[in-house]
């Protein structure tokens, strides 16, 4: 970057919020610095290009389940972050235990590192996550990125919000740090996983290990359409239930059956009253298939349930109704199996977080992009594993759109340097700031005390090797 000058007071970042429960005090600063602008404007130049390599990396098929384009797409990403000095490891995906899914294994894990060369004795530690996987698989009909016919400020396409344009935003948030020179003022972990649309049921471990090891996250999923940030979010549970029953032909033995799909039926309208709105329960059987032909009594069926809570023993309390549900006689002669976990926690809105998305409200305003207020988000992204890790994270980073998940998916192309902008000078603030001395907690507070990091005491959920599974009558 050229000039040096400040444009009023002098940039004053949030100090370091180290680990645990530390309070600090710094005053905010006034306005944007030379160098917050100088970012500003280059990252306002390479728009084109973002929205170039958007498109190619949203024309690169890597649906969770297609190893293959997922292997292909890892490279592109390591590159671009081995520009930029980041030392860079793929390592491959790792087998899962999941329903109808033969030898599943997930898609590789980007891990990359920097260290910081500006004194390194002060530097903060930043872990930034984003995921490589989309929820488009090679038989989807949505394949391809293209302008919105009807909006030429939007584009359209499979994962162009969630997440290629998070990833094509935190790339270039590294680059433009790169060019000031501030990429060299922080530690920095870089991990973009292959599985999070299914959980990150793999890549879970290395998450927790680096939460445990940073100071601040960053994920670039993407906000609310309105540009909201998440404070807190809901837990989040995935479960898989099958049911066995006697296949028989209609015709000639239709006594002899005993049908699956009506046994799931019963146990399908059992799960769904389990819905508690005022408590924020929510159960959605979300698929459900069974059977072969027309005149065969179905000899299996299954079914596959989201869960959202709000609380940690509301978890619990939905996980063991639904073991119940699934053991309960529905039909003679036919079982069931249950497989499943609850492999998100409720994300809790923090002190920590809370001056944090402060920040980034002030920062957006002074950029003139808007002021996106906080909100509850029942949705989930792995920001919630860090945080249940004990690491303070703001994890809605991403471009603006909408439609996310659906055939409708669209991105706002101005979000693409705008929320890099944004990324970019917050980091800079948060590397710029000198550490404080912590807050000591009082005596006998049951708070941990200085340097101390909020840790989970719950273990994370057996995924790896497949749930404790429930097998009914």
């Amino acid at each position: 970057m050229r000039g040096n000058a400040l444009l009023g007071i002098g940039l004053r970042a949030l100090p370091a919020l180290c680990a645990g429960l530390v309070l600090f005090a710094k005053p905010a600063r006034a306005e944007l610095d030379a160098e917050d602008v100088e970012i500003r404007v280059l990252l306002a130049e390479q728009q084109p290009e973002m929205e170039k390599l958007l498109a190619d990396w949203v024309d690169r098929n890597t649906g969770t389940w297609n190893t293959a384009g997922l292997e292909a797409f890892a490279p592109l990403v390591a590159e671009a972050l081995k520009a930029i000095g980041f030392e860079v490891t793929i390592e491959p995906g790792v087998p899962l235990e999941y329903p109808d899914r033969k030898d599943a294994r997930t898609g590789p894990l980007i891990v990359a590192e920097r260290k910081a060369q500006v004194a390194p004795e002060q530097a903060r530690h930043f872990l930034l996550l984003g995921h490589a996987d989309t929820v488009f698989e090679m038989d989807s009909s949505f394949q391809k990125y293209a302008p919105d016919p009807v909006n030429p400020r939007r584009a359209l396409g499979p994962g162009v919000i969630d997440m290629k344009g998070g990833l094509v935003v935190m790339l270039y948030a590294l680059r433009a740090l790169a060019e000031s020179g501030d990429l060299a003022r922080s530690d920095y972990t870089v991990l973009v996983n292959s599985d999070e649309e299914i959980g990150s049921l793999g890549s879970r471990p290395r998450i927790e290990a680096e939460a445990r090891r940073g100071q601040l996250g960053f994920v670039f999923e993407p906000p609310r359409e309105g540009g909201e940030m998440a404070r807190s979010r809901s837990g989040v549970g995935q479960f898989h239930l099958s049911v066995e029953g006697v296949a028989s032909h209609v015709a000639t033995s239709q006594r002899d059956g005993r049908s699956a799909i009506v046994a799931l039926a019963k146990k399908v309208l059992a799960i769904e009253a389990l819905t508690d709105y005022e408590r924020g329960i929510i159960l959605n059987v979300g698929t459900i298939s069974g059977g072969t032909k027309r005149n065969i009594v179905p000899g299996h069926a299954e079914a596959w349930i989201d869960v959202r809570y709000e609380e940690i023993e509301q978890g619990k309390e939905v996980q063991r109704a639904l073991e119940r549900i699934a053991m309960a006689n529905d039909g003679a002669g036919t079982s069931a199996r249950l497989w499943g976990m609850l492999h998100r926690a409720p994300k809790p809105e923090t002190p920590e977080v809370t001056r944090l998305l402060a920040e980034h409200r002030k920062l957006s305003a002074e950029l003139h992009y808007g002021t996106p207020e906080a909100v509850h988000s029942a949705g989930v992204t792995d920001g919630s594993i860090m945080a249940e890790a004990g690491m303070p994270t703001l994890d809605s980073m991403g471009v603006r759109g909408g439609g996310a998940h659906t055939d409708a998916e669209y991105i706002e192309l101005a979000s693409l340097s705008e929320r890099a902008t944004i990324a970019a000078i917050l980091l800079r603030q948060l590397a710029r700031g000198a550490p404080e001395p912590p807050v000591e907690a009082p005596v006998g507070s049951g708070l941990p005390g200085a340097g101390a990091k909020l840790e989970s005491m719950r273990p994370s959920p057996p995924v790896i090797a497949g749930s404790r599974p429930v097998v009914g009558p």
